[in-house]
């Protein structure tokens, strides 16, 4: 793998825009469709989607220095810009579709590290079934780099945040905290627990947890409905632990607010959680599942059930 940055004989600035597209494109490989479905004019001209009425569209961004360091090889950072995308699809339970890729680079960004990005790009959309059908390439200062995506998925039904009742019960999935320590580049969007989640309407509500639970549950939540939150099983990741031992910080405050967790936040009517807890669990076996608290009315706070204390921290803040 290429370093991010590198001598001005190995950059971007060597190559013209005609041929940046050209690296870009045919690394993205079978995730891009020939033209004109793909990229090649000014529009991607492709046929309407039948079967799922709800159109989902998210937009979301990769930033060297902020999401992965210079260190990050090109095919881990370009998996992830995909894949944070695919995480927003996952909680709306929408099957991906179509996606624009824009790129700004700084002239001193190395050609090989470029086309290492496009190919994990690729490789992580195409095995989500997401083609990318264009986009636009910008030159930057140097030292910059940035990815975005702007993704559509279809959906049967409408399920997002703040669609919860007051005693739901609320789920999550996987683990929580330590991201920093690897998941943040590695790890796998939740599509087909997010579809299956969509196709039961006893699911009221529903978000992926990208700024820790102390964010990302408030904002299920609302303004009008409280958590009552099972602190004490919630299901803390071993890297949170480890992260702890190293920075002195509470475990349980990592699990709360490291961010970038991508698991699957929800909420189930209480008289469907058991069933819908019991045929999750069967068609999934291997994501864990946690039930970790109820939806009551409120002001959207998150407590703790054990002394009914808000929770003492936040999730992560872009300009906190």
């Amino acid at each position: 793998m290429g370093a991010l940055t590198t001598a001005a004989d190995r950059s971007v600035a060597k190559l013209t825009e005609e041929e940046l597209i050209r690296r870009v494109v045919q690394s993205l490989a079978e995730a891009a469709p020939p033209f004109p479905e793909g990229p090649g004019g000014d529009c991607a001209h492709l046929p309407t989607t039948g079967g799922r009425s709800i159109r989902a569209s998210t937009i979301d961004s990769v930033i060297l220095g902020r999401h992965f360091d210079a260190a990050c090889d090109g095919i881990r950072a370009g998996v992830k810009l995909v894949n944070r995308n695919l995480s927003d699809l996952a909680a709306a339970g929408a099957v991906p579709s179509d996606a624009l890729l824009s790129l700004v680079i700084g002239a001193d960004v190395d050609a090989t590290w470029l086309t290492d990005f496009a190919h994990g790009a690729g490789r992580a959309a195409a095995k989500a079934g997401l083609r990318i059908v264009g986009g636009d390439i910008c030159r930057g200062p140097n030292g910059a780099f940035i990815g975005t995506l702007a993704v559509q998925g279809f959906a049967h039904r409408i399920l997002t945040r703040k669609m919860c009742a007051a005693g739901d019960v609320l789920f999550v999935t996987g683990q929580l905290g330590g991201s920093l320590y690897g998941k943040h580049l590695d790890f796998s969007p939740r599509l087909a627990e997010g579809e299956w989640l969509c196709s039961h309407g006893e699911v009221t509500a529903c978000t992926d947890l990208s700024d820790g639970l102390a964010k990302d549950l408030p904002g299920l939540l609302g303004t009008k409905f409280d958590a009552r939150i099972s602190v004490a099983h919630l299901p803390i990741a071993d890297a949170a632990a480890v992260l702890a031992k190293s920075d002195g910080k509470p475990t349980l405050e990592h699990a709360l607010q490291d961010g970038e967790d991508y698991e699957l936040l929800f909420s189930v009517g209480a008289d469907r959680a058991d069933l819908i807890e019991a045929h999750f669990r069967k068609a999934f076996p291997k994501t864990p599942l946690t039930r970790i608290g109820v939806v009551e009315t409120g002001t959207g706070l998150a407590r703790d059930v054990a002394d009914g204390e808000p929770f003492k921290v936040r999730g992560f803040g872009h300009f906190a």
